[in-house]
């Protein structure tokens, strides 16, 4: 596949896109934030070294790679402090709030956090499972066997079946 040739990103593009994404990157960073960091600090991170980066692939959703860079930040700044994570907090779209989100959150708590963030991107933050692979690093297929063991453990714990409705994630 050829690639696109880089361009510079123009001071009015990376504000477009900040302004689109700071939301979701925002929330991504509350999740993964280590303690002892505030997610604001780690979300301002994350475009500054899109910004600083200077070039942009059109090639997907920026948010995808918005996400990439946001996870880097996170695993950065757990590293300097060797501390773990803060439990996720988000609602997948088609829950409705009351005890089955509490539910679902604590279910969500108990995934070993590999597949705790597979769902959490593919689910909280709406990428695809392409745009999931770019961010973790791995394969599609990979991906797609974690988020279908996290979905199976889900649906386990909670009691339920089939979690989206369609018989896959």
């Amino acid at each position: 596949m050829p690639r696109k040739r880089t361009e510079r990103l123009s001071s009015e593009q990376a504000r477009r896109i900040a302004e689109e994404c700071y939301g979701e990157v925002l929330a991504y960073c509350r999740r993964h934030a280590p303690v002892g960091h505030e997610p604001a600090d780690l979300a301002q991170e994350t475009f500054l070294r899109f910004v600083r980066a200077g070039s942009y692939h059109e090639r997907g959703k920026p948010i995808a790679y918005l996400m990439r860079i946001a996870r880097s930040v996170c695993i950065d700044a757990s590293r300097r402090r060797r501390l773990e994570t803060v439990s996720l907090d988000f609602d997948l779209p088609t829950m409705e709030q009351g005890e089955s989100d509490i539910e679902l959150k604590e279910a969500l708590a108990k995934l070993p956090g590999d597949l705790r963030e597979a769902v959490e991107l593919r689910y909280g933050t709406g990428l695809d499972v392409s745009e999931v692979a770019k961010v973790l690093g791995i394969s599609r297929f990979s991906v797609r066997r974690r988020i279908n063991a996290a979905l199976r453990l889900l649906e386990k714990e909670l009691g339920e079946g089939d979690l989206d409705g369609q018989g896959r994630p």
